[in-house]
C-alpha cells in the first residue's frame, strides 16, 4: 500500500528539463536542485507510505479474508442461492464469527478486540473484491459502532454476544421516504408510555439486510408524554415484536434489503440504546466511518473489474491478435487504473481524517465518497464495455461488479449528497485551521 514515488520523480525531472530549455540555466545546477528536491519530496513519500502500510497483523487478516474468498466463495453459486433464499449462507456467516472478523470492531471491554477503521476497511476490500454479499456492514460495523457506544446494559451485552457468535443479525433501519439522507429528516415517533413502555409508530424504507435480520437499530423523534422539546434518538427493536412488518424485495445487485412498518410497537424502556443527548453525535461517527468501510469495499471491487477486464483483453483475440495488443485499449486499461489509485489515495485520507473534528471528519469523508463515486462510475462502465456483449449476460461476473458499485454510491449519500455536504463543510473547516 506504499505510494510509488517513480512518477513523481519523473516528472520533477522533465520540469527542470523545461526549466533549463527556458531559462538558460547551467545544467548542472539544476541537476543538484532536482535531486535535492527529489531527495526530500522521496523521504516525505516514504516517510508518509509508512503510515499506510499493513501491519504484519493486517497482512494476516487480509490473507485470511483472501483465503476465504478463493475457497469458500463462488459468485455462481452465490447469486444462486440469493434468488432462493434473503438469508446470507449460515455456514458462512458462522466462519467470519470463527476467524474473529465479528469482533473486530466490537470494545474490548465487551469482549470484543477493539480494532481500527483500518482493519475494517482490510476486510472490506477483499469483500469487495470477491462480491461477496454479507451483511459485515450493516452488523459489525454499524451494528457494533451502535450498540458499543450504548449504555452497558444486560440486554446490550447479550446483543454484543450474539454479533460476535454470529446468532444475532442486526440492520439500522434509518431511511425514510423523505429522509434525503438526514438522519434528522424523520417522521418516526417514540413516545413514551406508563413508566417503563416506549410506544414506536413509522415507516422505515430501504434498510439494508434488513431482510433477514433479527433485531433493528431504529432512529426515532423521542418525545415525553408532557411534550417538550423532542430530539433523536436510537432504539434497539426485535424484528419478531408485535407490530413490526416487513416487506422483502432484492435490490439491483442481487442482495436484500427491506422497508419495515412500526405499528404501535410496545417495547420496555431498556430498549433505548443512544438517548437523543447524544444520539446525533453518535450515529453521524457511525456513519461516517460506514461510508469509509463501504469506499473500501468499492475499491476492492474496482480492483476486482479491472483485473477481470485485463484477463478478458489478453485471453480474448480479434483478427488473429489478443485485445490486450491494441493500444486504444491499453489506454482504457491505463485510465481504469488510475481512477483506481485515485480512489485509494483519497481512502487514505479519508482514513486519516476519521478521528478529526466532526466538521473536518464530514468533509474529508465526503470527498472520499465523491472520489470513490465518480471513480466506480467510470470503471464499472468502462470494464462493462471492454467486454462487449458478454459484458451484459447476466451469469458473467462483470455486471455484477457494476450493479454492487451503484448501490454503494447509493448507500448513506449518493454523488449529489456529498457534493453538497463538502461545500457546506468546507468553509467551515476553514474557519477552524484560521482559528
Amino acid at each position: 500500500m506504499r505510494e510509488p514515488t517513480r512518477f513523481r520523480e519523473r516528472s520533477l525531472r522533465s520540469r527542470s528539463s523545461i526549466s533549463q530549455a527556458s531559462t538558460g540555466c547551467p545544467r548542472s545546477a539544476l541537476r543538484c536542485e532536482s535531486f535535492s528536491l527529489n531527495e526530500r519530496l522521496k523521504n516525505r513519500f516514504e516517510e508518509a507510505a509508512l503510515k499506510f502500510s499493513l501491519t504484519d497483523e493486517q497482512s494476516l487478516l487480509r490473507d485470511s479474508v483472501r483465503r476465504f474468498v478463493s475457497e469458500e466463495h463462488d459468485l455462481n453459486r452465490q447469486q444462486e442461492a440469493l434468488r432462493r433464499d434473503a438469508r446470507f449462507s449460515d455456514a458462512h456467516w458462522n466462519m467470519f464469527a470463527e476467524l474473529g472478523w465479528l469482533y473486530l470492531m466490537v470494545p474490548e471491554s465487551a469482549g470484543g478486540l477493539g480494532g481500527s477503521a483500518e482493519d475494517a476497511t482490510v476486510i472490506a476490500e477483499e469483500l469487495g473484491r470477491g462480491l461477496v454479499g454479507a451483511p459485515f456492514l450493516s452488523t459489525a460495523i454499524l451494528g457494533a459502532a451502535l450498540l458499543g457506544a450504548g449504555e452497558p446494559t444486560p440486554q446490550r451485552n447479550e446483543l454484543l454476544s450474539g454479533l460476535m457468535e454470529g446468532r444475532c443479525r442486526l440492520a439500522l433501519a434509518l431511511e425514510e421516504s423523505a429522509s434525503r439522507y438526514e438522519v434528522d429528516a424523520i417522521s418516526t415517533a417514540a413516545q413514551a408510555s406508563g413508566d417503563d413502555e416506549i410506544v414506536l409508530n413509522g415507516q422505515k424504507v430501504l434498510v439494508q439486510d434488513g431482510a433477514d435480520a433479527d433485531a433493528f437499530i431504529v432512529s426515532a423523534i423521542a418525545s415525553s408524554r408532557g411534550g417538550g422539546i423532542s430530539h433523536l434518538a436510537l432504539y434497539v427493536v426485535p424484528s419478531s415484536a408485535a407490530g413490526v412488518e416487513i416487506r422483502r424485495y432484492r435490490t439491483i445487485d442481487g442482495r436484500w434489503a427491506a422497508d419495515v412498518s412500526l405499528n404501535n410497537v410496545h417495547l420496555p424502556s431498556s430498549a433505548l440504546l443512544i438517548p437523543s443527548n447524544r444520539a446525533r453525535e453518535v450515529l453521524e461517527r457511525a456513519l461516517d466511518h460506514a461510508r469509509i468501510i463501504l469506499a473500501s469495499e468499492a475499491l476492492g471491487a474496482m480492483e476486482g473489474a479491472l483485473a477481470m477486464t485485463a484477463d478478458y483483453l489478453k485471453g480474448r483475440t480479434q483478427f488473429g491478435r489478443a485485445l490486450a495488443s491494441y493500444q486504444s485499449l491499453q489506454h482504457r486499461l491505463s485510465d481504469m487504473f488510475v481512477k483506481v489509485e485515485n480512489a485509494r489515495s483519497m481512502l487514505y485520507r479519508g482514513l486519516s481524517m476519521l478521528d478529526a473534528e466532526p466538521d473536518q471528519r464530514a468533509a474529508a469523508v465526503s470527498a472520499t465518497m465523491v472520489t470513490i463515486n465518480q471513480a466506480a462510475e467510470f470503471v464499472g462502465s468502462q470494464a462493462i464495455q471492454l467486454h462487449g456483449g458478454m459484458g451484459m449476460a447476466e451469469e458473467y461476473p462483470i455486471g455484477h461488479f457494476y450493479k454492487r458499485l451503484r448501490v454503494i454510491g447509493k448507500s448513506y449519500g449518493d454523488l449529489s449528497w456529498h457534493m453538497n455536504r463538502y461545500t457546506q463543510m468546507t468553509p467551515m473547516v476553514e474557519m477552524q485551521g484560521a482559528a
